[in-house]
């Protein structure tokens, strides 16, 4: 096994637990549609031999992917939207507040969007 394809493979899974999570729905799902994005840039990144810098920061992982192929910046408004959900619905602020059904879908398909284009990318 390459060594990116096991960031792919938690990558799915995290997708797969975010679906699964969205029909109860549990707010851990939040955690798991901006991990399945994370995950996934970093296997391109190691894929392109990249050195991981230890980040959860989606945008400057977009910025990375683009430094290889500029057409990551497609994903940059997904990787806006999913920044957020790193701690949101683990850790309760100020700012918390439950997205609705509709919202916890959009999400899944922005983070499965993220992931089916690195896949692509990859190949």
């Amino acid at each position: 096994m390459r060594t990116h394809e096991p960031w792919l493979l938690i990558a799915q899974e995290d997708l797969d637990s975010a679906k699964h999570l969205s029909s109860v729905p549990f707010m851990t799902m939040l955690f798991h549609v901006q991990q399945c994005a994370e995950k996934s840039f970093k296997a391109y990144l190691i894929f392109k031999n990249r050195e991981l810098v230890k980040t959860h920061d989606l945008i400057k992982l977009v910025v990375q992917c683009m430094e290889f192929e500029k057409d990551f910046e497609t994903l940059r408004s997904f990787a806006s939207d999913l920044n957020t959900y790193e701690t949101t619905g683990r850790y309760p602020d100020d700012h918390f507040k439950r997205p609705d059904q509709e919202k916890m879908k959009h999400l899944i398909k922005q983070s499965e969007s993220v992931l089916n284009y690195v896949r692509r990318q990859i190949k």
